[in-house]
C-alpha cells in the first residue's frame, strides 16, 4: 500500500530524510499499483482534479450524491470503465476531506491515491443502492488512521517531534484589501490551529458535518459511531472553536 511504502521509505531515509521525497515516492508506488489493477484508468491526479459531471439521464434530475451512487453501483458490478468516472468525480472531495484531517497537501494527495486503491479492491463489497459517499469517506478515513498509526510508531522509535498528519494549514484566503482581509486571515489561522490541536474524533465529526455537508446519519456511517456520539463530538468541536475565536478576539481588542 502507498502508506506502507511511505513508512518504509521514511525508515530507509531516517526521521529527517526529506518529507517531500517520501510523499513523491509513495504517490508513484500508489499510481503504479492502481494502474496495474485497472489499466484503463487515467490517474493523472494533480492535487485537486475537477469533477467532470456527466449529463443526467432524460427526465431524471441528477444531484452529486445520486451521481456518485450510480457510478459506484456500476463499479460494484464490475464495470471497469466506471472506476475512472468515479475517480474523476469523487477524488476532489476525498482529497479535500483528508486534507482537512491531516493539514498536509502532499500527504493528502498520497492518502487520496491510497484510498482509491482500497476502493477499487473493495468495490465488490459495496452494497448496491447504498449511499456511496459515506462508504468512500470511511475508506479514506481508514487510510488516514493507518498512516497516523505508522507515524506514531516512527515517532516513538526515533523521538521525532514532527508527526505527519498532525499539522493543519488552512488554505490561503483570496487576495483582498484592508482590515477585513487581515481579520479573515487571522480567523482562518485560529480555526486551523484549533482544528489541529483538538482530538481527531472531534475534528472528524466537525469536518464531515460542517465542511462536507453530510447529515448526522451519514457522518455516523463514516465514523462507525452512533448518531448521538457524532452530535456530541461535533458540539464539543464547535465549542472549542468558539472559545478559541472568542479568546483571539479578546486579545485583539
Amino acid at each position: 500500500m502507498a502508506v506502507a511504502a511511505a513508512s518504509a521509505a521514511h525508515r530507509t531515509m531516517g526521521p529527517h530524510g526529506g518529507g517531500l521525497t517520501v510523499h513523491a515516492a509513495a504517490r508513484e508506488i500508489a499510481l503504479r499499483r492502481l494502474s496495474a489493477a485497472c489499466p484503463m484508468v487515467d490517474l493523472s491526479f494533480k492535487s485537486a482534479p475537477r469533477p467532470i459531471e456527466a449529463p443526467p439521464a432524460p427526465g431524471l434530475p441528477a444531484t452529486k450524491e445520486t451521481t456518485f451512487d450510480a457510478v459506484m453501483d456500476r463499479c460494484a458490478r464490475g464495470d471497469e470503465a466506471a472506476f475512472q468516472e468515479l475517480y474523476r468525480r469523487a477524488a476532489p472531495r476525498v482529497q479535500r476531506f483528508v486534507l482537512r484531517l491531516c493539514g498536509d497537501p502532499a500527504l493528502a494527495d498520497d492518502l487520496t491515491q491510497e484510498a482509491f486503491l482500497r476502493i477499487y479492491l473493495a468495490r465488490g463489497s459495496f452494497a448496491s443502492g447504498a449511499p456511496a459517499l459515506p462508504w468512500i469517506f470511511a475508506i479514506a478515513r481508514n487510510a488516514y488512521i493507518d498512516f497516523t498509526r505508522h507515524a506514531r510508531v516512527r515517532r516513538a522509535a526515533w523521538g521525532d517531534a514532527e508527526l505527519a498528519g498532525g499539522r493543519y494549514e488552512p488554505e490561503a484566503a483570496p487576495e483582498a484589501r484592508g482590515d477585513e482581509a487581515l481579520a479573515g486571515q487571522e480567523m482562518l489561522a485560529v480555526v486551523g490551529a484549533t482544528l489541529a490541536r483538538m482530538p481527531a474524533l472531534l475534528r472528524e465529526a466537525f469536518v464531515l458535518l460542517r465542511f462536507e455537508g453530510m447529515s448526522v446519519a451519514e457522518a455516523a456511517q463514516v465514523l462507525g459511531a452512533t448518531e448521538g456520539a457524532v452530535k456530541v463530538r461535533a458540539f464539543r468541536a464547535y465549542e472549542l472553536l468558539r472559545e478559541a475565536l472568542a479568546l483571539s478576539s479578546g486579545k485583539g481588542g
